[in-house]
């Protein structure tokens, strides 16, 4: 392909009145990134273009909409990158509008990988970011889920990946540019009620994303069990002996699910899509250059779109 993009609104149990919502969201993030691609613009561009843009989205949980923390508080972590295992992660920042746009701050202006908490926080202060009010990132939604979480003694994070609640989930992207480059990314606000300063898999290179041999790949999911077995890593290392990445991604969740895993993989190379994920539901949109996009959310929607050229 000359130009692609694929991108995922969390692997969750969404309910069905959430349902348009994030395919909305998923549609308008990848409609974002093709355009940026089709203008000539970079994979990276267009990734942080549409995560962007889902940041902003309260029905997911990234940014604007993020769950909140023990103590009341939104934590958010990001990771982006780009082949040659270029990356830049950011743990547990807070009144950050782009937790995404910091996270290629930290890739592209330091000698680091990883800048976490007060620290992420200052950096983001010193090269001109804004921070914004914490009010700003809660909604209304939100708060509510945490004022009924508070009194639950038995109240689990993993419960909310395959019961109902009123939830919303992580974000990912990844895009192949008119040079051939892949570049990934993923934002999140983590679980519910997580503990303070609790990170999950989104910004573990390997983990939440990875990028190797010209194949991409981002997660998303209980993030406790996708840092255990890689879940990236072993999509990529997959994709490198499976005849197409969708057979990878499937053999990558069948990893996870050795562990009672739960969770959501989306990868992209020079040719084709691969998708796979063992949760109820888990929103995705792809489109090769100025092909029709293909939108789903349902574990059928992945048999029922032709995902290679």
């Amino acid at each position: 392909m000359k130009y692609g993009v694929i991108i995922h609104g969390g692997a969750w149990d969404i309910p069905d009145d959430a349902v348009l919502d994030h395919l909305q969201g998923v549609q308008e993030a990848c409609d974002t990134a093709s355009k940026s691609l089709r203008e000539g613009k970079s994979s990276l561009d267009a990734v942080e273009a549409a995560i962007s843009l889902m940041e902003h989205n309260p029905t997911f949980d990234a940014g604007r909409g993020s769950f909140v923390n023990q103590i009341g508080e939104v934590e958010m972590d990001a990771i982006i990158a780009t082949e040659d295992f270029h990356f830049g992660s950011v743990c547990a920042v807070t009144n950050i509008a782009n937790p995404i746009q910091l996270a290629r701050l930290v890739m592209e202006k330091t000698n680091h990988h990883i800048l976490v908490g007060r620290g992420a926080n200052l950096f983001a202060l010193e090269h001109g970011f804004k921070e914004v009010s914490p009010e700003s990132l809660l909604i209304g939604r939100e708060l509510e889920r945490y004022y009924q979480i508070k009194g639950k003694k038995d109240f689990h994070p993993k419960d909310t990946f395959h019961r109902k609640p009123n939830g919303m989930g992580t974000v990912g992207a990844l895009c192949i540019d008119l040079t051939g480059k892949i570049a990934a990314g993923v934002s999140t606000g983590g679980t519910p009620y997580k503990r303070v300063g609790r990170v999950g898999d989104t910004p573990i290179w390997g983990a939440g994303a990875y990028i190797d041999a010209h194949i991409g790949a981002v997660a998303t999911g209980y993030g406790e069990d996708i840092i255990k077995v890689l879940l990236t890593k072993k999509a990529v290392e997959y994709a490198k002996r499976e005849e197409s990445l969708s057979s990878a991604a499937f053999k990558a969740i069948q990893d996870l699910e050795q562990i009672s895993g739960l969770g959501g993989v989306i990868m992209l190379n020079e040719q084709e899509f691969g998708i796979d994920f063992n949760t109820p539901r888990m929103a995705f949109a792809f489109q090769v250059e100025s092909n029709s996009m293909q939108v789903g959310i349902n574990p059928e929607d992945r048999n029922r779109f032709k995902i290679h050229r």
